[in-house]
């Protein structure tokens, strides 16, 4: 028999009673089910209520997509295709550019006045029409990489209009990046200490994170394989036999990382790297090196890395990196890296909508919050995460000037963040793994208000872009009265799905402190 003393706002097993917090079965998994229902509601509210094509590129992807349904895998090239503002950008997307043939009806071109920067609503759109015959278009991500777009181009034969289209590839789309999200979250959910073991997820899932996930394009798949395929391999480092179904899930996980865009295979060896040294090289190779099925995920992932070069062999866009320049390169990202950095929680449009400065601000203070409390469990603990902490501040520097720049575009935070996502989800893990050393009245308070905090951010951050579309950015802050572009069943509907995820959130914070009462009372 045990019972439990109460440290920091956690349960601690102690010899002599049993703790309510920690029962198995009953409401074990009702924190789990509530987070899968928060991301479900935002997910659908973002495939819905974000105009057609106001995604980054999303005409572009959409080209992509139908050319595949149509049996077009890749389409043909052409070099008088003139895409970008100077001669280093039409020379890169030169290389990615392809053309693809539409069937009758589906050109989104008379949909696409929405996108763009500026800052009117999507009323254009309520007087767009389809154009009725075939067209053949260029697409400027032609030779990406085809995975993202498989599903998506399945089922996109359901609709006959562009905006129906696109919803029905997007909404194909987010079902891939919740499965993946799912899986996340199973990995790493312990029911005896449901809160505390996925608060590294819970910041790992920004709202761009969602946005890219709702929105068709290969960053969604990319994102969250990313988040999927860091938090199977913490689950794999814990103590205990390892089930086989997280191999499995490390191996899938792992793959669609690799298959989702050029530069994935990079964040599989990191995240491989990461936790080599947290866990030790030699516990990593034992664990892999003795297990049959161990070898047979890592096969499937080095497969899929293989096919990944070899696509990018064949078809794939080449960056000429010059380092002659590489001061000036490391300079100027510097600056990118400062102006994209919000964008990792949200930048939503064209990447012309902005958040609230305090919304990015308070989402990285919880982040940091984070990292200092895990950071003092163990020093070895705090000397990994202030290395990993430094190196995702300096590898976007170094990303962007030796990839992006030569490109002649500028580095957008979504392309960090499948790999950005260790650090939350490695102090959380630590945080989870070393919960009876930490005592601190930070740590009590973080258990406590960052479910909350990230459910209202990540409804506030929807209402933003909502806003945006819905009446333009000078319109009035209470919009659904006044909007003048609705999305499909109205804002009403959506404004009430807003209010249930924010409702699950704050319901996975109710039961953290109900939690912390059991554990007080016994």
């Amino acid at each position: 028999m045990t019972s439990s003393s109460y440290r920091g706002g956690l349960a601690v097993q102690l010899p002599g009673r049993s703790s309510k917090a920690s029962e198995p079965g009953g409401r074990s998994h009702r924190v789990a089910f509530l987070v899968l229902a928060a991301w479900a509601l935002l997910l659908a509210a973002w495939v819905i209520t974000n105009p057609p094509f106001a995604s980054p590129d999303e005409t572009e992807h959409y080209i992509r997509a139908v050319g595949i349904s149509e049996d077009n895998l890749i389409g043909p090239s052409d070099p008088s295709v003139r895409i970008g503002v100077d001669a280093r950008q039409i020379a890169w997307t030169r290389q990615a550019t392809r053309l693809v043939t539409l069937p009758a009806g589906l050109d989104p071109l008379p949909f696409t006045c929405a996108t763009g920067f500026g800052d009117l609503s999507a009323a254009c759109l309520n007087a767009a029409k389809p154009i009725p015959s075939r067209v053949t278009l260029p697409t400027a991500v032609g030779n990406y990489q085809p995975l993202p777009y498989l599903l998506p181009a399945a089922i996109m034969h359901v609709a006959s209009s562009p905006p129906d289209v696109l919803r029905w590839g997007r909404a194909a789309a987010a079902l891939v990046a919740f499965a993946l999200l799912a899986v996340a979250l199973l990995a790493l959910y312990d029911a005896s200490y449901p809160v505390l073991s996925i608060l590294g997820l819970l910041l790992a899932v920004t709202p761009m994170a969602l946005f890219c996930a709702a929105s068709l394009n290969g960053s969604g798949l990319e994102i969250t394989s990313g988040i999927a395929t860091f938090s199977c391999l913490l689950r794999l480092t814990r103590a205990g036999p390892i089930p086989r179904r997280w191999w499995a899930a490390t191996a899938l996980s792992g793959a669609a990382l690799a298959l989702s865009r050029p530069a994935s295979p990079l964040w599989v060896v990191i995240a491989l790297c990461v936790v080599a040294a947290w866990d030790g090289p030699r516990a990593l190779v034992a664990r892999w090196v003795r297990n049959r099925v161990a070898w047979l995920a890592a096969a499937g992932i080095l497969l899929a890395v293989a096919l990944n070069r070899v696509w990018e062999a064949l078809y794939g866009s080449h960056v000429a990196i010059d380092t002659s320049s590489l001061h000036a390169g490391l300079v100027a990202g510097a600056h990118e890296w400062w102006r994209a950095l919000p964008e990792l929680v949200g930048k939503f449009g064209y990447i012309d909508v902005k958040l609230p400065v305090v919304l990015p601000i308070v989402w990285f203070a919880l982040i940091l919050a984070l990292v200092v409390v895990a950071g003092r469990s163990r020093r070895r603990d705090g000397v990994i995460l202030g290395s990993l902490t430094v190196c995702a501040l300096v590898l976007p520097v170094i990303f962007y000037a030796l990839f992006t720049r030569p490109t002649g575009f500028g580095l957008q935070g979504r392309q960090l963040l499948p790999t950005l996502v260790i650090l939350p989800l490695l102090a959380g893990e630590v945080y989870y793994r070393h919960r009876e050393r930490i005592t601190s009245l930070v740590a009590h308070y973080l258990i406590r208000v960052l479910p909350v905090a990230v459910g209202v951010m990540q409804v506030a951050a929807w209402y933003v872009n909502a806003k945006r579309f819905a009446v333009g950015s000078s319109g009035a802050l209470w919009f659904p009265s006044r909007a003048t572009w609705e999305p499909p069943a109205g804002w009403a509907l959506w404004l009430v799905v807003m209010i249930l995820s924010a409702a699950c959130f704050v319901a996975v914070t109710t039961s953290a402190r109900r939690a912390s009462s059991h554990a007080v009372d016994a």
